[in-house]
């Protein structure tokens, strides 16, 4: 970056070099030294607010220390940009480096990874023969037909120098395998004959229960239809008995109900009879009670009437026969606006 216009001391604080000093932003005594310098060029200045001149100057002060602190910062960013450009070319020759050498490594060690590479081959096939030869000496029991062809296949098997340091530890592994494949087929031939006589038996139990089973079969058959026989009978004399005794209960019935229907006729009759006499007992109570209400009506209308007779009599100074006459127009309604009540 072009600094040339913002290095000379009419708008810097101090004097800068055109071209940024490495040693400012990489050594700390050296920017002290920057700084100090900037402090002092500073403390030579006697701040005067009370005229216009010496604020100017305050001011022009602080302009040039900001103009200073532009011009550093503008620097060292010059520095940063340079560095980053120049470390990735560092990196992208690093990567390049690494790249081709470690191809030319591969190249040059080739043929020993090849080799090596071809014994390890080697080595681990002979390793799996022989853990193959072992593994045969630790197998479960299973059939004896399928043991024998294991051990015929591993009796064909050929322990020669072809195994190099693998031969002595393949032959004694062989004849291991060879001698538990023996004890193997021992077992599994007497586990296989066990068996047949097992199922033998078995199925000999089998049959005998199953003949137990038909016996049985049949006896609970035969002891089947026999009860279902006699519950047959059971229950025809039953039906037969329930219908003599439902017979003999509905003639009961009949019996009753015609006893009951006549017993009925009876009482409709005689409470017919007592309601009859009841009514013609309550008709002549009637009349004996209205005759008794007229002859008691009578009486008192006579007893009314005497009274009434017997008063004209005194305070009209009249006779008997003529106050009856009186009284006698008076109930009759003769005698015009008088109503004669009792």
């Amino acid at each position: 970056m072009d600094v040339t216009s913002t290095s000379t001391s009419t708008d810097l604080i101090i004097s800068l070099p055109v071209k940024a000093d490495v040693a400012t932003f990489t050594d700390q005594a050296s920017f002290e030294t920057l700084y100090e310098k900037i402090v002092k060029k500073v403390g030579e200045h006697v701040p005067d607010v009370s005229t216009k001149t010496g604020r100017d100057a305050i001011a022009s002060l602080a302009y040039k220390v900001a103009r200073t602190k532009t011009t550093l910062d503008a620097q060292g960013k010059s520095l940063t940009e340079e560095w980053r450009k120049n470390t990735a070319k560092v990196n992208a020759t690093r990567n390049l480096i690494t790249e081709r050498l470690d191809a030319l490594q591969k190249q040059v060690r080739k043929p020993l990874t090849d080799w090596e590479a071809a014994e390890e081959a080697r080595v681990a096939k002979h390793q799996s023969n022989l853990d193959r030869l072992l593994s045969y000496i630790t197998l479960p029991v299973k059939p004896s037909e399928e043991l024998r062809a294991i051990l015929t296949e591993v009796s064909a098997i050929i322990i020669d120098d072809a195994w190099d340091k693998f031969r002595d530890r393949a032959e004694i592994a062989k004849a291991d395998a060879v001698a538990a494949l023996n004890r193997l087929i021992e077992t599994a031939e007497k586990q296989e004959a066990d068996a047949r006589e097992l199922e033998q038996l078995r199925a000999e139990r089998e049959a005998r229960l199953a003949a137990e089973e038909a016996k049985r079969a049949e006896e609970a058959r035969i002891e089947a239809e026999r009860q279902a026989e006699e519950r047959r009978k059971e229950e025809a004399a039953r039906i037969e008995k329930e219908a003599r005794e439902q017979a003999e209960l509905e003639a009961q019935a009949r019996i009753e109900a015609a006893e009951r229907e006549a017993r009925e006729a009876n009482e409709r009759a005689e409470r017919a009879a007592a309601a009859e006499r009841q009514r013609i007992a309550n008709e002549q109570a009637a009349e004996i009670a209205e005759q008794q209400r007229r002859e008691a009506d009578i009486e008192h209308r006579r007893t009314v009437n005497n009274t009434v007779v017997s008063s004209l009599v005194a305070c009209a100074d009249i006779s008997t026969d003529q106050a009856k006459k009186i009284v006698a127009h008076m109930v009759s309604g003769l005698i015009p606006n008088v109503t004669f009540t009792y």
